[in-house]
């Protein structure tokens, strides 16, 4: 598990730490701020040492998988703007599952194409993550994985790391500590998701048949997403979920069903960090982590000032000074009532 996660010149950071629970991470804060850009990071580094053995150059495949991921046209723009000639500095610490703490420390200059200088590296490995982008893959699945494959793609590479982890086959038997949150968002779907021959999608309804993938709402098929990965068994005990923009095409119903989902997860050891502008998420999961009083769980609030980004923790909602949404909504209250009080003159 991602137990600290240390910037110092990368993007929008000069120079921060993030200290992250086993279970529940909730990362809030305006645009711009960095938060996608940790998400990724944290993923790109857990999925390198989920892919450690012997037989692989860590330092080129570190490289090109924060190449894949980001995207930029050379690694030293991943640099920060007017940072000079420092160095991007990466400092990793990882839980294992025995409680020993290993780390990753890594480097590369503003001029760098796609070296990085590796300084640490556990030899070690871990479960592999996951990461969900704001938009779901059932629909681009199983054509995405070819075409990443042979193709030069502008989508980065967490789409088709999904991908490849919806390709696993279906578990036996499924873990019984999430049965009930399957069963609960399976009938929030109307039915069972399930894959044909060729790798395509389909929601089984009852009395309805099978219902191709792309004929349902997005936001179920996030969720449907979330079922089968729990089913065949990439989301696990261990393992970390990274997912960017959570509330993405859920209504605030379903967004009830998806925070016990994660809450859920949390509870069977599997961390989760999320990213989330909305308020009524953040507001749910608050409430959540409150009413629980063993759940690890941790918000992270990102702002900007005149030296960079900065990072602001507390374990619920409440404990956060800094709470760029609420500030917005108490703003459109003030205006609205202005409005009437004008109304009524």
């Amino acid at each position: 598990m991602l137990k600290k996660l240390n910037i110092k010149n990368f993007t929008v950071f000069t120079d921060v730490q993030f200290e992250f629970s086993k279970g529940l991470n909730i990362v809030i804060g305006d645009n711009a701020t960095g938060k996608s850009f940790m998400l990724k990071l944290g993923y790109s580094v857990m999925y390198v040492l989920s892919r450690q053995n012997s037989t692989i150059n860590a330092t080129k495949t570190l490289a090109n998988k924060l190449y894949n991921v980001f995207k930029p046209n050379s690694l030293g723009h991943l640099n920060r703007n007017g940072s000079g000639r420092q160095r991007t500095q990466i400092r990793v610490e990882i839980e294992l599952s025995d409680s020993r703490t290993e780390l990753l420390q890594f480097s590369f200059a503003k001029n760098s194409r796609s070296k990085v200088t590796l300084d640490q590296i556990t030899t070690n490995t871990i479960s592999a993550p996951l990461f969900f982008p704001t938009r779901e893959v059932l629909t681009l699945h199983p054509e995405i994985i070819a075409l990443y494959e042979e193709r030069y793609l502008s989508l980065d590479e967490t789409h088709y790391d999904l991908c490849k982890a919806l390709s696993l086959p279906l578990l036996k038997q499924p873990p019984n500590d999430l049965k009930k949150i399957i069963e609960s968002l399976e009938a929030e779907l109307g039915g069972k998701i399930t894959v044909d021959k060729t790798g395509h999608f389909y929601l089984d309804i009852p009395k309805q048949g099978q219902v191709e993938i792309s004929l349902i709402a997005e936001g179920y098929r996030k969720i449907a997403m979330l079922i089968y990965l729990i089913l065949n068994g990439s989301l696990s005990k261990g393992s970390t979920l990274f997912w960017d923009e959570t509330e993405a095409n859920l209504n605030a119903r379903i967004m009830v069903k998806v925070a016990n989902a994660l809450v859920a997860l949390a509870q069977h050891g599997i961390q989760v960090i999320l990213a989330t502008h909305d308020f009524f998420l953040m507001k749910e999961l608050s409430l959540l982590i409150e009413s629980t009083p063993n759940l690890p769980a941790r918000f992270f609030s990102l702002r900007m000032d005149n030296a960079g980004v900065a990072v602001e923790e507390g374990r619920i909602l409440e404990d956060l000074n800094t709470i760029v949404v609420l500030d917005e909504v108490l703003a459109q209250d003030d205006r609205e009532q202005d409005f009437y009080y004008k109304s009524g003159q």
